[in-house]
């Protein structure tokens, strides 16, 4: 029996993606290919096999799974993966985007003026994601009672998810959750206020 076990991240890196190629029953070995992230970090899993471990940390690094349960561990580069596996590549789904967009206080419709930035960004990403499923949280900061918060910040997702709806979206592909103050980005006292926590986080799936 092989097990990729991958739960835990080596030397402090970023979460990895992998390429496995599963060979089932057949003579030919498992692989177990190690792809950069698209920021150019490299994460690392480890493959284990029976009595067999071994540990990818480098960008395309090669781990082969035998039938006896060997593991043999081989570079590979970045051409060399795109010529062999390109199909199965670009069939892969987009991975997860978030987005954030701050609000003015107490309002769950005025954006913040830096926001405009981040919104045309998340306008091009929407026009050419294949099928998205959106997850819309709404946040506030300190300044108010909890009750208070709750709302608003429900509010503010609401106001998000119609912008995405116009956007083209389909309201059944959107989820949307109010946190009040309970998960504020930068951490103030109760009661101050502060715009970084006035935010709805976007996240393209």
């Amino acid at each position: 029996m092989k097990t990729i076990n991958g739960g835990h991240r080596l030397n402090g890196a970023t979460a990895f993606a992998m390429l496995a190629i599963l060979a089932g029953c057949s003579a030919a070995p498992d692989k177990i290919i190690l792809l950069p992230d698209p920021d150019g970090s490299v994460g690392g899993v480890i493959v284990t096999s029976g009595k067999h471990t071994q540990v990818i940390d480098e960008a395309y690094a090669r781990a082969e799974v035998a039938k006896n349960g060997t593991i043999e561990k081989t570079a590979d580069n970045k051409s060399n993966v795109q010529a062999h596996y390109g199909n199965l590549l670009a069939a892969q789904p987009p991975r997860p985007r978030t987005f954030t967009i701050n609000f003015v206080f107490d309002s769950a419709t005025q954006l913040a003026p830096d926001s405009a930035t981040v919104v045309a960004t998340l306008k091009a990403v929407l026009a050419t994601w294949p099928a998205p499923r959106l997850m819309v949280v709404g946040h506030t900061d300190m300044a108010g009672s909890q009750e208070f918060n709750d709302r608003l910040s429900m509010r503010r997702a609401q106001s998000v998810a119609s912008f995405l709806v116009k956007q083209g979206i389909p309201a059944r592909q959107i989820e949307v959750a109010g946190r009040g103050k309970r998960e504020p980005l930068v951490h103030t006292p109760d009661g101050v206020p502060n715009q970084l926590n006035r935010r709805v986080v976007i996240t393209i799936q």
